[in-house]
């Protein structure tokens, strides 16, 4: 097919089925009686919790603080499958195992085997979505959603635009656009980090490295928002449904820009995806660069801008952190290791089982839906000592899955580090004290630890006079 009409029907069927979703999804916030059929009841969780269940796990109440529920999966029920029907894996070395066994366990499909409904068919409903992603309608399982042996073609296209020595490139960049964001925030001395600060940045710094507008930032938060809602595991059908139009939308979006850099690829990260691309030899293609322009925006901002969130909150919350690192900033990476194993971005990640397997004594039959659960192998007693202690520089502090296990460990974990070392070292350093002025919840999600908004107060350094002052009054 001729390319200018793949494109031609690319754009008029992504607007047909935008249009469908988005009526489907305000359809179903108007019908009373489909939205109470999707809201489970809320009950609450028993002083004495006897079984998984009553924890209820898919509900808000365990949400806001899951870790006795994986503590009792991790002792009791090792492989567990919850209501939704997915099957949770809770211990450190089954998640390494299972991580590493790619023959067995596949990463692709994530975008529907979260909300895939009890009795649905895997394998069936595949085929539909590798129809959609063939038509440029949705993404193609690529990076973090391949397998073997795509994923090492596509690894070193995202490699070479995301290599430590170029992290280490962009820290001056980084350093003025925290400062840049930060010195209203000071002027003010009080700050709801997650809108105003944790969800921008990272997600500002992406679009300048892919050249795309920073004016956008707004319109595609409002889609990654939405396209990460499609993995919480609760969905309703009409949510679902805006899920999926924002993921049309967004993806149209990227193959918008993509055609453009195209003609004359750019120095920038999507410039280095539209050379792979252009690259005859190479099985890198058109559907697969815009795919990771799209994973790297959506998963890479949310994850950086999750731990911003948790690592000031654990900052504020920890007794005598904020002193310690203050005096000796040169612990702040060994702060933020922490940080990851504690609260880690995304809970687990999804995979589905190629052929019929077992562990602890249960069956894993071809089709099945498996989650493995990053924050819980992350507390796990059997790998770590105190592990639910904030310990800096302990014994195998990286070995943490926060940024999962294998081929699949993510490309964009120096850059993480690298924003959230920054930031937090400017908000310590520009402050005497930082303190919590609100409610911090969590977004309701099976798979992302996001807080909803954390309200922040600064206060400021004491000048050199009003130092003098205190130590004059201090002597009389």
């Amino acid at each position: 097919m001729p390319i200018s009409l793949y494109h031609a029907r690319r754009e008029s069927l992504a607007a047909v089925m935008i249009a469908s979703l988005k009526a489907y999804a305000y359809l179903g916030r108007l019908s009373p009686a489909r939205s109470k059929a999707n809201q489970a009841e809320e009950t609450p969780i028993p002083e004495n919790p006897r079984n998984p269940e009553d924890f209820n796990p898919l509900q808000e109440s365990c949400f806001q603080n899951p870790y006795a529920f994986y503590q009792m999966l991790r002792d009791q029920h090792p492989v567990y499958q919850l209501s939704n029907g997915v099957i949770c894996i809770s211990r450190y070395e089954d998640i390494v195992t299972l991580s590493r066994d790619i023959e067995t366990f596949s990463s692709q499909h994530q975008g529907i085997v979260a909300n895939l409904k009890p009795g649905q068919d895997l394998l069936k409903q595949v085929k539909v979505f590798e129809t959609l992603a063939d038509l440029g309608l949705i993404p193609a399982d690529v990076l973090a959603t391949s397998d073997q042996p795509q994923h090492t073609t596509e690894r070193k296209v995202g490699h070479a635009g995301l290599n430590s020595r170029f992290v280490k490139s962009l820290e001056g960049k980084i350093e003025a656009l925290c400062q840049s964001m930060l010195d209203p925030i000071l002027a003010k001395g009080e700050v709801e980090f997650m809108q105003e600060f944790g969800w921008r940045l990272p997600m500002v710094l992406i679009l300048r490295l892919l050249g795309l507008p920073e004016s956008d930032f707004e319109q595609i938060k409002d889609w990654c928002v939405d396209i990460l809602a499609s993995q919480n595991g609760i969905q309703s059908s009409a949510e679902m449904a805006q899920s999926y139009a924002s993921a049309l939308c967004f993806i149209r979006y990227c193959w918008r820009h993509f055609l453009q850099v195209k003609q004359a690829p750019a120095d920038n990260l999507m410039g280095i995806l539209a050379k792979a691309a252009n690259d005859q030899d190479s099985e890198f293609n058109d559907q697969k660069a815009v795919s990771a322009i799209f994973q790297l925006i959506v998963a890479g901002s949310d994850s950086s801008a999750t731990t911003m969130g948790n690592a000031l909150k654990l900052l504020i919350e920890t007794p005598g952190m904020q002193k310690k690192l203050r005096d000796d900033p040169e612990q702040i990476p060994a702060f933020i290791e922490e940080v990851f194993r504690l609260e880690a971005a995304f809970q687990g990640h999804f995979r589905w089982v190629k052929k019929d397997s077992e562990l602890h004594g249960v069956q894993l039959k071809r089709g099945d839906r498996i989650f493995l659960m990053w924050a819980s192998g992350n507390r796990d007693e059997r790998f770590w000592d105190a592990p639910e202690k904030m310990i800096l520089n302990r014994k195998n502090g990286k070995k943490h899955l926060t940024f999962g296990h294998g081929i699949h460990a993510c490309i964009g974990r120096e850059l993480a580090r690298s924003e959230i070392r920054i930031v937090l070292k400017a908000f310590l350093q520009h402050s005497q004290d930082l303190s919590i002025t609100g409610e911090t919840p969590f977004v309701a999600s099976m798979f992302a630890r996001t807080l909803l908004q954390l309200p922040i107060s600064i206060e400021a350094p004491k000048k050199e006079s009003e130092l003098g002052a205190s130590s004059m009054q201090e002597t009389a």
